[in-house]
């Protein structure tokens, strides 16, 4: 689901920005071409050396949310590479009007530009973290509850593609001049990613631009599902499946045993790809019942940040703590670091609760 966040202000902007440099005010590139025409990029670093088959991604996601165009994401990034992590997910929220919109944009105020992008990517990789380019589709003005990105229904297909091909090239371009070493190609578009009339052309334009690894991130009731697989290199799927039911019990064990079964359900249905898989995205909210529906972004709700600590350690005793069997997961992304975090927030972010302990042994036993 969306996982919205909340604009940093005030406090906790301060608190956040008092460790970073400040960077250059913000400023979007004039054209969409522009991203891959090197008289108009931020300088470059070097690509990184391809990775072997058998690196994990330890991954942390950091959602590039700020609204403040002087906001750095360095202090922040290098407390992902404390953790223990070798990789982050930089996520950039594009935006559409409702579900049925076909023109697709960085938001003024709630995306980053081109050049935020660009800066992320190398404070990623002097922080010695290899960084993923997530793209998100968010809608700014949905008609009903139930519209997200995983509704989409395009009135013209065509024109969606196309608007969404274009700003996909372009974080392509930007990643390849940047040093990225993968991109998302889609998250949780279950309405569209089966479409591979439509997929097909843009995958192999992306390709074009982008010699990373290429990756889609299907939802967690859909990834049985997705025909898209075919075309990347990498499957990624967003781990926000419930382990428990509303009244049951979200001690350790019960979670644990959950946790188990999926294990075994997830292995045996992508046993037929042979490709690595990832979740990329694994995360719970620090409040009472997250483990019930950990995809459950609605506001408020009481904080419970020992749900949220019990959640990552059942995951942590059924796919990576010594003396479980060897697992095909290449990877994982915790989401999501961005966010002041603290024993009052019920949002996502491990930061200052418990769950962070945990986050670190995952990381570390992976």
């Amino acid at each position: 689901m969306d996982r919205r966040h909340p604009a940093l202000t005030g406090l906790c902007l301060a608190l956040l920005l008092a460790t970073g440099a400040r960077i250059p005010s913000a400023r979007s590139l004039p054209a969409s071409r522009q991203a891959g025409d090197p008289s108009h990029a931020p300088s470059s670093l070097p690509m990184p050396a391809p990775e072997a088959a058998d690196v994990k991604q330890r991954g942390v996601a950091l959602g590039l949310f700020a609204e403040d165009v002087s906001f750095s994401y360095a202090p922040l990034l290098n407390e992902i590479a404390a953790l223990g992590a070798t990789h982050v997910a930089l996520v950039v929220p594009l935006y559409q009007t409702h579900a049925a919109s076909t023109a697709l944009k960085l938001h003024t105020r709630l995306s980053p530009t081109l050049e935020a992008i660009a800066d992320a990517i190398r404070l990623s990789r002097r922080a010695g973290l290899e960084a993923t380019l997530f793209p998100i589709v968010r809608l700014s003005e949905p008609r009903s509850p139930k519209e997200w990105r995983g509704t989409l229904a395009p009135a013209h297909r065509d024109a969606w593609f196309a608007s969404y091909g274009e700003l996909l090239a372009d974080l392509a371009s930007l990643g390849a001049l940047t040093g990225a070493s993968r991109l998302v190609v889609g998250s949780e578009l279950s309405s569209l990613d089966g479409d591979l009339a439509h997929w097909r052309p843009l995958v192999e334009r992306i390709r074009a631009l982008f010699s990373g690894t290429l990756m889609y991130s299907a939802n967690w009731d859909h990834y049985q599902d997705v025909r898209l697989y075919e075309l990347v290199d990498e499957i990624g799927v967003v781990a926000y499946f419930n382990l428990r039911e509303p009244d049951g019990p979200s001690d350790v064990p019960a979670l644990t045993a959950r946790w188990r079964s999926l294990r075994r359900e997830i292995e045996f249905n992508l046993a037929s790809y042979q490709k690595p898989f990832v979740f990329s995205e694994l995360g719970y909210r620090s409040r009472s019942g997250s483990t019930a529906a950990p995809w459950d972004e609605v506001k408020g709700g009481v904080p419970d940040v020992e749900e949220q600590a019990r959640a990552f350690q059942a995951f942590r005793q059924a796919w990576t703590a010594p003396g479980q069997s060897p697992s095909r997961m290449a990877g994982l992304y915790l989401w999501n670091w961005y966010g002041c975090g603290g024993p009052d927030s019920t949002s996502y972010t491990p930061r200052g609760k418990p769950a962070v302990d945990v986050v670190r042994q995952i990381l570390e036993e992976m």
